[in-house]
């Protein structure tokens, strides 16, 4: 092929994608563009939950749009909306002393009585702070976030990559140390200061107990014990009387103390997953699972009822093989879960029907959680976790919820005292679409994207406003609805009647015309000085 030829290509390739751009990739909004006479088919990202952190009596749903609602007991404003009156609807989190709503939140964590989260770049905290839990130098309650403090009550702690809420005690890492406070009962500080509470934060120490853990990518929190991953091995540190630290013995340890390899040799490495409950602790790389401690109730879920000082090997469901292809993991007191490539499971206590298979009998091995109301299996979810006898997961169409509810705990409304499948908890109901001050008609819901037609509208770029109702959320103080910018849409003037339905308009056929004559133009001269 000549140069000229090669040139001449390009060029064409060139205008043509001025002139025909290629269609975008499936965004927030699709398609972005129609006719200002309205009746576009749009289809737009609705709001929806994407994570749920399970305390032992309160839950925490984290939104798509980085906002947090929250249900269940109150007693010490662990729900975050200034009062302390329990709550069988989801009602939203305050901002930082109050003021607004917690916004920009990329992560939650439920405690015993207390709750955290990680709102533009700032570690916050609120609800129950008897022994320090929510690390702001002081120890009186909070029904508001708050800012934890730095070490020694200087600052804030910032940096933060992953925090867990414990029982009575809290953790949080920047990448490099752990930092723990609230109560130091049985060492779950980490600082080797075993029974000196600590309401600010303190650094969990190394296996040497004079130096700090270093190089942590991960820290959860048990009831009384931490875990970390540092360099890829598994640590823990904290209350080990059923063998919750899993370093083949049930010597509580006041800092960290390598979790043993499986068989009580070497030690667990290439855990990428943690979780942990009132006794027991899990890891997991995704093909392979482990789990170590209190086995009472099968949450060991190897098959036995045997505790176990160091970690043994989830099997597969129904007790086949092995559990393999993990994404994530919960843990409530007393029953483990887990979401899979196939879909979610859990094994350990079923006490009210926890481990969501229609039963209440425990499983000392994997078993399916049930899909919403107890049809199919559940398969959607985005994130899972479990309070006392309750667990909970947040799907593109709501969150779920099943065990225990005591009329508050899985978000219903109170219409639900226990399930032994899976029923919808808070959700998200669109109510109305605007594209920019005009109302669009028929707005369906389908896993949280929202199906509307558009309106008429004038030539040129709208913002499209959603709205959407919490589910039950009516209580005094409260917005029954909450609304977002959900992008841009651009109406479009009717084409000129140009006699033929393929031909280009006017005036783009013409501006094409002249930019491909000028171009050639100039190549065919190039061409002949050569």
């Amino acid at each position: 092929m000549s140069t000229f030829s090669i040139f001449f290509l390009s060029l064409l390739g060139i205008i043509a994608l001025v002139l025909f751009p290629a269609v975008s990739s499936q965004a927030a909004v699709s398609p972005n563009v129609g006719p200002a006479s309205g009746g576009t088919n749009v289809t737009i990202d609705g709001i929806k939950f994407v994570k749920v952190s399970v305390g032992v009596r309160h839950a925490l749903g984290l939104t798509s749009q980085g906002t947090v609602y929250s249900w269940g007991y109150n007693n010490y404003g662990e729900l975050g909306n200034g009062t302390a009156v329990s709550s069988s609807v989801p009602v939203q989190v305050k901002g930082i002393g109050g003021s607004g709503y917690l916004t920009g939140v990329t992560d939650i964590s439920a405690g015993g009585w207390f709750s955290l989260a990680l709102s533009n770049g700032h570690l916050v905290s609120w609800g129950y702070n008897g022994d320090g839990e929510l690390g702001i130098a002081s120890n009186t309650n909070s029904t508001t976030p708050v800012l934890v403090k730095g070490v020694g009550g200087t600052g804030e702690l910032i940096g933060v990559t992953s925090f867990s809420a414990g029982f009575a005690q809290a953790y949080a890492t920047n990448g490099t140390n752990v930092y723990a406070w609230g109560t130091n009962n049985s060492g779950r500080l980490g600082n080797n200061q075993d029974g000196v509470d600590s309401n600010t934060p303190v650094i969990v120490l190394g296996v040497d107990g004079v130096t700090p853990l270093t190089n942590v990518s991960v820290v959860v929190a048990g009831a009384a014990s931490g875990l970390a991953i540092s360099n890829g091995a598994v640590f823990a540190w904290g209350a080990n009387y059923s063998g919750n630290l899993g370093d083949n013995s049930t010597t509580n340890r006041a800092y960290a103390v390598a979790v043993s390899g499986p068989g009580g040799t070497g030690t667990l490495t290439g855990m990428t997953m943690l979780a942990a409950g009132e006794s027991f602790g899990l890891a997991s790389s995704g093909t392979a699972t482990y789990a170590w401690g209190d086995n009472g109730s099968g949450a060991l879920g190897n098959g036995t009822l045997t505790s176990s000082l160091f970690p043994v090997q989830v099997v597969g469901i129904g007790g086949t093989g092995h559990l393999t292809g993990v994404t994530s993991l919960g843990a409530g007191l007393y029953q483990s879960l887990a979401l899979t490539n196939s879909g979610a499971v859990a094994w350990g206590s079923n006490v009210a029907g926890s481990l969501g298979n229609n039963s209440t009998t425990a499983s000392s091995y994997p078993v399916r959680i049930l899909g919403l109301g107890g049809q199919g299996f559940l398969t959607t979810a985005s994130s899972i976790d479990g309070g006392e006898y309750y667990s909970m997961a947040a799907t593109p169409s709501g969150m779920l919820g099943w065990g225990q509810s005591s009329s508050t705990l899985i978000g219903d409304g109170g219409s639900v005292v226990d399930s032994l499948v899976p029923v919808i908890g808070p959700n998200f109901q669109p109510t109305s679409v605007l594209f920019g001050t005009a109302s669009t008609q028929s707005v369906t819901n389908n896993s949280g994207i929202w199906n509307v037609i558009s309106p008429v509208g004038a030539p040129g770029a709208v913002v499209i406003q959603a709205t959407a109702n919490v589910f039950g959320g009516s209580t005094a103080g409260v917005p029954v609805s909450t609304s977002w910018n959900a992008g841009t849409f651009t109406y479009e003037a009717a084409l000129a009647n140009t006699g033929s339905p393929n031909m280009l308009p006017l005036g783009l056929a013409s501006a094409g015309t002249v930019v491909l004559g000028v171009v050639l133009l100039i190549a065919l001269r190039r061409q002949g000085r050569k």
